[in-house]
């Protein structure tokens, strides 16, 4: 068997010319991925945000305010994915190019350390591993959607974590190994071994300590990492035939950090789900789906066609004896193979067996919200999959001439490329990746209810219409789906329905705040603004963001609430102190509403001088905002002043109606008079 050695480890023994040629060879074979990667998942690179990507990274708590570099790590279970996500938010804005290629950086990494780490392994076919990796369909899921960045950082860490491991128990062996011996009859070069063990101890211990923070920062990336410590021990048999206690020993402080990161999702998963089913099986039910889950992982691995974002959800009945085959199967096989681990059955039991492992989490024992869309997902089996495509790299290499390898490999890594040249294609837009995935899954309501709010926005409102009433057809309890509906209807001013669905949309999700801001923006379409009112107040309530905020204040200050009006757009600022609407909004209000108490000339300079700054001083509304603030402030040169500059610029704008009431309060500005909002027919 030819197996792949690390050039760079084992210096010492290798003479420089063949250590300056391993390098290089390196350096070839990860230039060669990498090229790769960008070559297949190129599409992806054109691709905007698609599903949530948006959500996670224009709605990331960092972005928001919600949270700061001290609390995020409190606010969910992939805290330094968010971080990640926020640093690039800092550099390249919402311009999804940039996020993309991070992300292929990063699985183009991964994939390169699998390498290293299947090489150090002393797995055949290692750097063929990490080809098969680095182009499956199956990873797109992954690589090109970035919200699964949290994978692929995950799983860098994961690798580091599993290479520094790997690392120290060679070194604690080589040390174990020198202190055996009676110093009178070792040979010499075993001497210097011994001699060198207490700096090999202190390397090994420094390792181990790097081993364990990386799988910390694995965990903080995406919890999917809790399984690493069993394919610790997994590897400490493959390497000694056995489990000792020393490696049980070793690996106890990852299975605490696993133990407590594991809890945390549990935690924050319920919190998702909220009072939401995913699952209603009992146990030995959740095992039958189990055994399904496994066998469709395995087979989306080597035969990856069809592959879809959201796969139909299948009914388990479980109380017929089939629903449990495929776990009894599955079980079998791994038995089988435990039958014959002295012999070819080891290296299939160690790859089944981690790949089983690495599922566990996400095989419906536990509650996850992602369960009530579909019992697997591709996203699910980034990191799993690499103990099958390791065990087909080595299968081949093993068993087949040096030619045949070659031919075989190189058509394989051809096909895959081709297909997931195709699949990042379908990641390029949401209405590609919605419009696949009722292709394949007509069933999938969230593509239905998402597919319905892009044709929404392009006022193609029938055939929005039809995929919302598609989507609550099979779904009858989507909140989400009830409210669009609402909103396409009272587009058509289909007011009785429109009502019907938004009742049923807070019947089902009464604290749903984006749902009583969209009713009411219906109510007022009517002209029911009482009704209005109490919807946008609610929805304030329930979750105060800059929108909904503006909107209340506006309604307020239209009917004449000016104190109220002011706080909202206060509390809008609070939570954008850049927002343009907010600044110039509340800087006019607090010059100019005929209520003495409400008015504050210096808070009105203040906002509206910021609003200006933000505009470069080039728009005429804020300079118009401006001019009033000074007079309110008693600055009526200032207000003279400034007002001429925003009849100049409204003039230059085609805008001579607001250039004539901008020069027709200056007559009240020269006669040191400010000026006043008429007070609304419906003040209170």
């Amino acid at each position: 068997m030819t197996n792949e050695s690390s050039p760079t480890e084992s210096v010492t023994s290798e003479p420089p010319g063949k250590i300056h040629t391993a390098r290089h060879s390196f350096a070839a074979g990860a230039g060669v991925i990498l090229l790769l990667v960008f070559a297949v998942y190129w599409p992806a690179l054109r691709g905007q945000f698609v599903w949530d990507d948006a959500l996670l990274v224009l709605k990331n708590p960092l972005v928001l305010g919600k949270a700061n570099l001290g609390s995020i790590w409190f606010h969910a279970d992939f805290p330094l994915t968010n971080v990640a996500l926020w640093l690039q938010w800092r550099c390249w804005g919402g311009q999804p190019l940039g996020f993309h290629v991070v992300n292929l950086l990063l699985h183009a990494a991964n994939c390169v350390l699998l390498w290293r780490v299947l090489a150090r392994l002393e797995i055949p076919g290692a750097w063929f591993a990490a080809i098969l990796f680095a182009v499956h369909p199956v990873g797109a899921a992954s690589a090109a959607w970035i919200s699964e960045m949290k994978n692929t950082l995950s799983l860098l860490f994961v690798l580091m974590s599993f290479r520094w491991f790997l690392t120290t128990e060679d070194a604690r062996g080589q040390t174990d190994l020198a202190a055996g011996h009676p110093a009178d009859s070792r040979p010499e070069n075993q001497k210097i071994e011994s001699e060198q063990a207490p700096g090999r101890f202190r390397r090994a211990k420094k390792l181990y300590c790097l081993s364990l923070a990386a799988f910390l920062l694995a965990l903080l990336a995406k919890t999917s990492a809790v399984m690493l410590p069993v394919a610790l021990l997994g590897v400490a048999w493959w390497k000694r035939g056995r489990v000792s206690r020393h490696a049980v020993w070793r690996t106890i402080p990852f299975f605490l950090l696993a133990l407590a990161f594991g809890g945390l999702t549990i935690w924050f998963q319920r919190a998702a789900i909220g009072t939401a089913t995913v699952q209603t099986e009992n146990f030995f039910g959740r095992l039958a789906g189990a055994g399904r889950a496994l066998w469709f992982y395995l087979g989306k691995i080597l035969w990856p066609l069809k592959l879809s974002a959201i796969y139909p959800r299948w009914t388990l009945d479980t109380a017929s004896p089939a629903a449990y085959l495929p776990a009894l199967l599955w079980s079998g096989g791994l038995i089988l193979c435990g039958g014959f681990r002295r012999g070819r059955g080891r290296a299939a039991l160690f790859a089944l067996g981690i790949f089983t492992a690495m599922l566990l989490p996400v095989l419906g024992f536990f509650n996850m919200y992602f369960l009530a869309l579909s019992r697997v997902s591709d996203h699910f089996q980034y990191l799993p999959m690499i103990a099958v495509v390791a065990l087909v790299a080595a299968a081949l290499r093993t068993f087949l001439k040096p030619p045949a390898f070659r031919g075989t490999a190189a058509a394989l890594t051809l096909g895959l490329s081709v297909l997931t040249w195709q699949r990042a294609h379908v990641f390029r837009d949401d209405e590609t990746l919605w419009r696949d995935t009722l292709g394949k899954n007509p069933g999938a309501w969230t593509a239905h209810n998402n597919l319905g709010c892009l044709l929404a926005q392009r006022n193609q409102l029938e055939e929005a219409r039809r995929h919302f009433e598609a989507s609550l057809q099979i779904n009858p309890q989507n909140a989400d789906a009830h409210c669009n509906l609402g909103r396409a209807l009272s587009l058509k001013r289909e007011f009785a329905q429109a009502e019907t669905h938004f009742q049923a949309a807070l019947q089902i999700k009464p604290t749903g705040a984006d749902i009583h801001q969209s009713y009411a923006a219906a109510l007022l379409q009517q002209g029911k603004t009482e009704a209005a009112l109490v919807q946008l107040r609610e929805a304030v309530r329930l979750e105060p963001t800059p929108a909904a905020c503006l909107q209340l204040a506006g309604l307020l200050f239209g009917r004449g609430a000016f104190r109220e009006a002011a706080a909202q757009y206060r509390q809008a600022l609070a939570l954008q102190p850049d927002s343009l609407e907010a600044l110039n909004n509340l800087a006019w209000l607090l010059a100019t509403c005929p209520d003495a108490a409400a008015r504050n000339g210096a808070d009105a300079v203040r906002f509206s001088e910021r609003a200006c700054q933000l505009t470069g001083w080039r728009e005429a509304g804020p300079m118009g905002t401006l001019a009033a603030a000074y007079a309110e402030a008693g600055r009526f040169q200032g207000a003279v002043d400034t007002a001429e500059k925003a009849a100049a610029i409204a003039d230059a704008t085609g805008n001579p109606q607001f250039a004539a009431m901008n020069r027709q309060m200056q007559s009240l500005y020269r006669a040191g008079q400010p000026f006043r909002q008429p007070a609304p027919g419906a003040a209170r």
